[in-house]
């Protein structure tokens, strides 16, 4: 398991109640698209996953909703510079390696972060797979990273993005999930966001008649 020591570079809003924190990093460190951090700071510590890019040299961010957690304000309130350490990393919610094969990625809220380390990644290496963004949100102001997903939908031939603002749309449903995902044969489906979003999709992959074997989760606890 690697063991770092990695300052705070910056930190800023990047939706309505998220703020982005960002290390410096060492120049071997390394991940996976995909992938999660244990950040370690004050005594207590908090599982991350990464949303930057494995080409983003230098640095690492990771974003998260800020409200109920005094590892947060921690986060928030110490000085630029301060040390964390950062163990990991950990996960394989990375992309598959076919590029034949599609793949749909269901986010919810805050579970954006691991997609758009993968989104970014594949569309600055010009990677060839076929990939579908269904990302749902409230409110476009509580959307993580939506304008990040925007530039690279026009930037990346291979990107398509779906959005759904639940409080005027509703939430995602079996239609709105087969008519963006379009044909669902040799597709595999990442589903990521909180246990109940992440068990609902889930559900409705399963009545469309996804195989098991085609789907990969992530859930995020502690959000609603």
């Amino acid at each position: 398991m690697s063991h770092n020591f990695f300052s705070l570079k910056d930190r800023f809003s990047v939706a309505q109640d998220t703020m982005a924190f960002v290390f410096q990093t060492s120049s071997d460190f390394t991940f996976r698209a995909g992938q999660y951090v244990e950040v370690f700071l004050e005594n207590a510590h908090r599982d991350f996953s990464i949303a930057s890019s494995p080409q983003d040299k230098g640095i690492l961010m990771v974003a998260t909703r800020m409200a109920g957690s005094a590892f947060k304000r921690s986060l928030a309130e110490v000085p630029l510079s301060t040390k964390a350490i950062i163990e990991g990393t950990f996960g394989d919610f990375t992309l598959h390696e076919n590029k034949d094969k599609k793949a749909v990625f269901i986010a919810g809220g805050i579970g954006i972060t691991p997609v758009r380390s993968i989104i970014k990644d594949a569309t600055e290496r010009k990677l060839a797979h076929k990939m579908t963004l269904i990302y749902s949100n409230r409110n476009p102001e509580g959307a993580t990273f939506l304008q990040d997903l925007m530039d690279w939908e026009h930037e990346n031939p291979n990107f398509k993005l779906c959005s759904r603002m639940t409080d005027k749309e509703g939430h995602v449903d079996a239609d709105f999930v087969a008519k963006s995902a379009g044909d669902l044969a040799n597709t595999t489906f990442y589903v990521v966001g909180s246990p109940g979003m992440v068990g609902a999709m889930t559900k409705i992959l399963e009545d469309l008649k996804i195989s098991r074997d085609d789907m990969r989760f992530e859930e995020f606890s502690g959000y609603n």
